[in-house]
């Protein structure tokens, strides 16, 4: 029993990065945000090779806040969890691998601004420190400050205004304190009923909090018509489907007024996948529900289900791609350099960027199926960035829609394939 104890020559115990990646990268909450982070990473790069240092400035401070979202949540998830308490030097183990990407994702980035001679970058980054920090200690306080997670992501592209505001120093040195802080919080945490309501919520809502419009009819018309697909996620699936555009449209409007240059219709295409990812993973966390959806009298058998789900779920792309065109067309009269080629590029790739998806998640069975399915929501994005580069740099937009053709085909074939996945080995597993 000694090799069990923490002094008692196991190296588990003497090793904190045991286990690091199964903790970091087989949790869909934390590998969402780091993905997150590191496609902003790359994109950064991309636009730092091309020039561009004003989208480098953004897409770091994307990198920044998208690492603090994933250490919060591990805090929360420490806070939530009894056993946590349990086990000797997990919760010692799991802080020190919290720094340990914190300082490593920062020691990237500045190297990154050093050796491509961007050093004007760095100091624009510590109003992202002081913003990410602040986030991570308003959850500390109070776990329900997570649910603010998506608002820390749309202040992402006005934190390069609001840095000319305040001195570098004046930022280094609230980092500093916010820093001590942090560290003394951390130091104190404990389990708290809080906590274990917010991990609970964001598992089974997929990682996003919104307000209830439970109440409206014309709510109801709208989830009958995405029904089955719906039923385990239930009104939040309208809900994003509703603030999507709204949230665009209001992002549109505010950097056309303050030419802030926000790539929103990146983020609209992003997040329309994501949210056909959130579909199927609450789908796995709620699996014991399929038997009522089974007993509901509307299929003749499970066949009948299998087929309107797949039925649904193409109802549901169509509603994105439209929602995407539409957003893109309407972008027409604000920047002049989107074109009809491109917006239509942009439908179809939403098209089988979701089909993909959708199609990965049904055949998913487990959450770390689901998690490894999140892979097509990065490739998605870096093919969606290097089309939105190629716009910029004015090349030709028919290579993308060659791309397209065969995606969209493959989109398709896994959809097919993923209804002929689902529930395979019946109701009563995932």
């Amino acid at each position: 029993m000694s090799s069990l104890q923490p002094n008692g020559g196991s190296s588990s115990w003497r090793n904190p990065y045991r286990g690091m990646l199964r903790i970091w990268l087989f949790d869909l909450g934390s590998v969402s945000f780091l993905g997150t982070g590191a496609l902003g990473l790359v994109v950064g790069l991309l636009c730092l090779i091309s020039g561009d240092i004003e989208g480098a400035r953004i897409l770091f401070s994307m990198t920044i806040v998208s690492t603090a979202a994933a250490i919060a949540w591990q805090l929360n998830r420490l806070a939530a969890t009894e056993s946590t308490g349990l086990v000797p030097s997990y919760q010692a183990h799991v802080l020190q691998q919290a720094a340990t990407i914190a300082v490593g994702v920062l020691l990237l980035l500045i190297l990154a601004c050093i050796g491509f001679f961007a050093v004007e970058v760095i100091p624009r980054l510590l109003i992202a420190i002081v913003v990410s920090l602040l986030f991570i200690w308003a959850c500390l306080w109070r776990s329900n400050s997570f649910h603010l997670s998506f608002v820390l992501f749309i202040t992402v592209p006005f934190l390069d205004k609001l840095a000319p505001t305040m001195p570098p120093w004046v930022m280094l040195i609230i980092a500093v304190v916010l820093s001590y802080r942090v560290i003394g919080l951390c130091r104190q945490l404990r389990w708290n009923n809080e906590a274990r309501v917010v991990y609970l919520n964001a598992v089974q809502m997929g990682w996003m909090w919104l307000p209830s419009i439970k109440g409206f009819t014309w709510v109801t018309r709208v989830e009958r018509f995405f029904h089955p697909m719906n039923f385990f996620i239930g009104p939040m699936l309208v809900l994003m489907v509703l603030c999507l555009p709204i949230i665009t449209l209001g992002l549109m409007l505010l950097s056309w007024f303050f030419e802030l240059n926000l790539p929103t219709l990146f983020l609209l295409a992003q997040f329309s996948v994501i949210t056909c990812a959130i579909v199927h993973w609450s789908r796995i966390q709620r699996w014991r529900a399929t038997e009522t959806l089974f007993l509901l009298p509307c299929y003749s058998g499970l066949t009948g289900m299998k087929v309107a789900f797949y039925r649904s779920q193409y109802r549901f792309i169509a509603v994105l791609v439209i929602m995407v065109s539409v957003i893109g067309l309407v972008s027409l009269a604000i920047d002049p350099q989107l074109t009809l080629l491109f917006v239509f590029h942009l439908g179809l790739s939403t098209f089988w960027g979701c089909a993909i998806m959708l199609g990965a998640g049904s055949a998913s069975r487990n959450s770390h199926q689901a998690t490894a399915a999140m892979l097509i929501v990065f490739v998605h994005s870096i093919l969606v960035s290097l089309s939105f580069a190629a716009l910029k740099n004015g090349d030709s937009m028919m290579m993308w829609l060659l791309v397209d053709a065969p995606l969209v085909v493959i989109g398709i074939a896994t959809l097919t394939w993923g209804k002929r996945q689902l529930w395979k080995n019946g109701i009563t597993v995932a």
